[in-house]
């Protein structure tokens, strides 16, 4: 092969390949990642390369009042402390993600939004708060503890030594005004990812381990019958024994003892995983049924209990679209507003 022979075939394998990550980058990956700073792709979508399975969404806040962030935090009266994970941070990012604003809007109540400790120490984190006297200080009359189901075992299943903890100076939160995304370039292994999950989902519901494709008996998302979830919400289902959910309850049980001597209410608001909430809807499917919910509704509190799953599994059966977003982990306005516009809440905070 002479050299002008070679440059000539180099030049066309190189044509091909721009040629064939430009393509894919325009139709399908790009869309992956989101267009600008307001457009939210969900987790799941994203991280399974599911194209067909996106929702857009743009994030927006258009109720009357706002809970309190470090940036307006300037030592205002506050009614209620709230410790979470990603749903008690904006995850999801759509339209209102904050259950917080909802609380705030409907009440008329003050609502600090409290970084924990750490991942797995909410507990602690309202202990250091008490033991420090922050929340007498600040007369707080109420502390929301929030955590996602599959998480509560190792949240909230253990002996605490009360006397460790002391948080004089918790972090304040912040609020999510716009969205993270990766620049990521055009031609990137992405664009080989994207055709090759597109079809090894077709064979298997977890081509991607960490993330589920499954398909429902009801159209409960307004794209299509799929719906992704999380392989955490079935891997930590063993967990949940009549055993270990009283000793969770126990645990919270303990806290509310410990804050009702200041005249303060402990609310635990444990967040449905999405594959408990859609478990009936599931075409085909293997794995078990998680008893959380089951287990720890009858057990005797000390605390307020907003059982998410039962609120929300009505608007299920009446087929409400969208009560959870089809390609991420994280519920969409409409749960946020009927979790905290529900009878509970209604007696606490509506006197």
């Amino acid at each position: 092969m002479n050299s002008k022979t070679y440059i000539k075939y180099l030049l066309g394998a190189i044509a091909v390949f721009v040629s064939y990550h430009l393509l894919m980058w325009v139709f399908f990956t790009s869309k992956i990642f989101g267009l600008d700073n307001k457009t939210v792709v969900g987790d799941l979508a994203r991280m399974s390369y599911q194209v067909d399975m996106i929702q857009t969404k743009h994030l927006n806040y258009t109720l009357p009042k706002s809970f309190i962030y470090d940036k307006i935090y300037n030592n205002q009266v506050i009614d209620m402390i709230t410790i979470g994970d990603s749903f008690s941070h904006g995850g999801g990012a759509a339209q209102n993600p904050y259950y917080q604003d909802f609380l705030a809007s409907i009440y008329d109540k003050n609502i600090l939004n409290i970084n924990p400790i750490d991942y797995d120490k909410f507990l602690e984190t309202a202990i250091g708060l008490y033991n420090s006297g922050y929340l007498q200080r600040h007369k707080i009359k109420y502390v929301l503890i929030q955590s996602v189901e599959r998480f509560c075992a190792i949240r909230f299943q253990k002996e605490i030594a009360y006397q460790d903890y002391s948080l004089s100076s918790p972090v304040i939160s912040k609020k999510v005004f716009s969205v993270y995304h990766q620049d990521v370039p055009i031609i990137t292994t992405a664009n080989y990812k994207v055709p090759y999950y597109s079809f090894a989902y077709l064979f298997k519901e977890n081509a991607k381990k960490d993330i589920h494709k499954v398909k429902l008996s009801k159209r409960l998302f307004s794209r299509s019958k799929y719906m992704l979830y999380l392989h955490g919400d079935i891997q930590n289902i063993p967990q949940f024994t009549q055993k270990s959910v009283q000793e969770i309850n126990k645990s919270i049980n303990k806290l509310a003892q410990l804050l009702a001597r200041e005249g303060i209410t402990l609310i635990f608001m444990p967040t449905s995983d999405k594959y408990d909430l859609y478990y009936d809807y599931l075409v085909d499917n293997k794995h078990p049924k998680n008893q959380f919910f089951d287990l720890i509704r009858p057990l005797k509190k000390d605390y307020i209990f907003i059982d998410t799953k039962a609120i929300l599994t009505p608007y299920l059966k009446k087929g409400v679209q969208d009560i959870y977003f089809q390609d991420d982990t994280h519920w969409s306005s409409k749960a946020s507003k009927a979790v905290t516009n529900n009878k509970v809440f209604q007696k606490l905070l509506g006197q």
